[in-house]
């Protein structure tokens, strides 16, 4: 288990690293980098369910259409 910790940390270490480069080197900034590399190290490599993994992402966009029960046509008289 060591070994996956020291693993843990390292990767951590390496993107807090980037994050500060990124962010043009700032001084005094180290520990809000080093949170905001776990913060997205845990999410990287947090466990996903079944339903998680297997579940297809669908997009939310509307569209102008209406559906052809909503739709009638006028008749003349």
């Amino acid at each position: 288990m060591e070994g996956t910790e020291t693993n843990r940390e390292k990767e951590i270490r390496q993107l807090a690293y980037r994050l500060w480069q990124e962010e043009g080197r700032p001084d005094g900034y180290d520990v809000q980098h080093w949170l905001k590399a776990e913060t997205i190290w845990l999410e990287e490599h947090r466990p996903r369910s079944k339903a998680e993994k297997s579940k297809p992402v669908r997009s939310k966009r509307t569209t102008g259409r209406k559906s052809s029960q909503t739709q009638t046509t006028a008749t003349p008289q």
